[in-house]
């Protein structure tokens, strides 16, 4: 059980919560009670979306549980969880939590957009569709785009219909958006407008997709560790609309146990609610390791996006902790992470590209070495980015495969006249497929001077692997 303390705190939390009364939500509270513990639970409930919070006391811990799941798929859109020390501290990731359920509102339906040429064409079907959902009272919403808007309109949307006339481009719009649903609509059921072999055509892909869909694993869980002591990896992911905190505590290679938050921002006070937990867990902890975006020099961590400006994150974690912090660029985490899963090469470089971004990261291995540069900035291409020349503004071309592959190809020349890799390993989702790449690079770079190209579609793993060898490095030069 939690201390007396502790039990206080979250008395008082709970009561807070409780007057935390709106019209966004509906707001109710309920005991579990389970091993003779009681724990308290509040929920806020809407129609897309349930807001859940959850008191846990356990040893040494209240442990208090923050999660929004989406009604229509399941899908969890916030999640953290931290051990309550704070009070005013519980109260902000309240109000946050409660902001991000406001913003899911327009996530209530299945989000599906028809495209065609310029839209026009399936505005009427749209018209037709969105008067059947009415009357049968489904869980949908219909629009119309044309297919220069698509990639920036499918962000977010849940189905992507393509109409007959442009279904020849129905293979890039899966390779780009592939944790979309995309379909052609058959012509027939196109021409006739009819809506109810349309709403046939959903519910069948539904089942389909949901059968299909597993999670890709790298080679990198094939690899040991077993000379590591207790170690605690840490990474961040931030893409187009979400941030991912995912963390694996590690002993001698194996993994112990691992979670991880989903939020909007990224906030160094987030890691410190999850490590406050994890190094009480692991008393024997010898070294963490962070892999984060932005710029790390000297134990600084500068990155601008989020506001964090050149923050002293070793020492402050140090400090605090007592354990010896390694902060990994997470392009470098990734390139370490890919390189120790082949023996074909030992020159290369990791291109990560997140979606919707007008810029890019690479971390650079050569001759078997990281490069990191001497004051860490080699592969932060946010600063080539001011000094090339494109078709029309960054931002503007990151909305577009054709635009993305400009941005792509040119960052890519740089990389391969600066350093000339034996492969470059792409992660970005609006490339559809490394041909028209090579091609596009091809224009300014000798066709047999360009590397192989390899395009992953997952990060993660790499990271992870990325974090145990900067952490094997380390411990080596220790010993040294």
């Amino acid at each position: 059980m939690a201390d007396a303390v502790k039990e206080r705190l979250a008395q008082e939390f709970l009561d807070w919560i409780l007057t935390r009364k709106s019209d966004d939500y509906i707001l109710s509270q309920y005991t579990d009670v389970h091993d003779n513990n009681r724990y308290q639970n509040v929920v806020l409930d809407t129609d897309y979306a349930e807001g859940l919070i959850t008191f846990n006391p356990l040893k040494d811990f209240m442990v208090v549980e923050l999660r929004i799941t989406m009604k229509k798929d399941g899908k969890s859109m916030f999640y953290l969880h931290f051990d309550l020390n704070d009070l005013e501290h519980a109260k902000e990731l309240f109000v946050e939590m409660t902001e991000s359920l406001r913003k899911l509102k327009s996530e209530e339906k299945i989000k599906v957009l028809l495209c065609c040429s310029s839209g026009i064409t399936t505005s009427f079907f749209v018209e037709k569709l969105n008067s059947g959902v009415k009357f049968l009272s489904l869980n949908y919403s219909f629009s119309a785009v044309s297919y220069n808007d698509l990639y920036v309109r499918a962000f977010d949307a849940d189905i992507i219909l393509l109409a007959p006339q442009i279904g020849f481009r129905l293979w890039r719009v899966r390779e780009i958006l592939k944790d979309k649903t995309v379909l052609m609509i058959p012509a027939s059921v196109f021409a006739a407008y009819d809506v109810s072999a349309l709403f046939s055509l959903l519910v069948e892909e539904k089942r389909r997709r949901e059968a299909e869909m597993k999670r890709q694993r790298t080679p990198a869980e094939t690899l040991e560790f077993l000379t590591l002591p207790s170690i605690l990896v840490l990474s961040v992911i931030v893409e187009y609309n979400v941030l991912r905190i995912v963390f694996r505590a590690y002993d001698h290679g194996a993994v112990l146990f691992e979670d991880e938050v989903i939020k909007e921002k990224y906030v160094l006070r987030d890691l410190e609610d999850m490590l406050d937990i994890v190094v009480k867990r692991m008393p024997d902890l010898q070294l963490i390791c962070v892999n984060t975006p932005g710029v790390i020099y000297d134990g600084h961590l500068t990155f601008r996006s989020s506001n964090i400006w050149n923050v002293d994150v070793r020492k402050r974690f140090e400090d605090r902790y007592g354990i010896p912090f390694l902060f990994e660029n997470d392009a470098n985490a990734m390139a370490l992470g890919y390189f120790s899963t082949q023996k074909e090469v030992n020159s290369l470089s990791f291109y990560f590209h997140p979606r919707a971004a007008r810029t890019a990261g690479v971390g650079n291995v050569v001759n078997g070495a990281l490069i990191k540069g001497s004051h860490s900035l080699a592969g932060e291409m946010q600063y080539v980015n001011k000094i090339l020349s494109y078709s029309d503004a960054p931002e503007n071309l990151a909305r577009t495969p054709d635009g993305v592959l400009e941005l792509v190809s040119k960052y890519l020349i740089s990389v391969i006249s600066s350093l000339d890799p034996q492969r470059i390993v792409i992660y970005c989702d609006m490339v559809a497929n490394t041909a028209e790449l090579r091609r596009k690079i091809a224009e300014v770079i000798q066709e047999e001077y360009i590397p192989e190209l390899v395009k992953v579609d997952d990060v993660i793993e790499y990271m992870f692997v990325g974090g145990l060898m900067a952490c094997s490095q380390y411990l080596k030069q220790k010993e040294q």
